[in-house]
């Protein structure tokens, strides 16, 4: 009987370890509004569009990447505010109200482009 009441329990607890990270995860999923701006030597040029953005959140491992699994460098993770970056833009979402803003800027060849967006995301539990 013992032996029966212990494989029960180290089942559980594989369970138990085994569904902890996926409970962990959410994901965002944004509407945004994306501004591009480029000024070149000749003039300048802005367009402005809606983009859905996805991102998935690892509460375990403090970590977030993009819905294509793309690793964002995170630069803050707290109950409050999500701080990460990709390249040159920065994303950053805060938590009580479910904003985003992101930015970046890039210069070549004398060309600056300047992207800027921001939104709203709704969270959802990992499937």
């Amino acid at each position: 009987m013992k032996s029966v009441i212990r494989k029960c329990a180290l089942l559980l607890t594989v369970v138990a370890v085994w569904t902890e990270p996926a409970l962990a995860r959410s994901y965002l999923n944004c509407l945004t509004k994306k501004v591009i701006i480029v000024d070149t030597p000749r003039g300048s040029s802005s367009s402005s569009l809606q983009e859905n953005l996805g991102f998935q959140i690892d509460e375990a491992a403090k970590a977030i990447v993009l819905a294509d699994g793309t690793p964002l460098t995170v630069r803050r993770f707290d109950d409050r505010w999500i701080s990460a970056a990709r390249g040159d833009l920065s994303y950053e979402f805060d938590r009580q109200n479910g904003g985003l803003t992101y930015a970046g800027s890039t210069m070549k060849e004398g060309v600056a482009t300047t992207t800027i967006g921001s939104g709203a995301c709704a969270t959802s539990s990992a499937a």
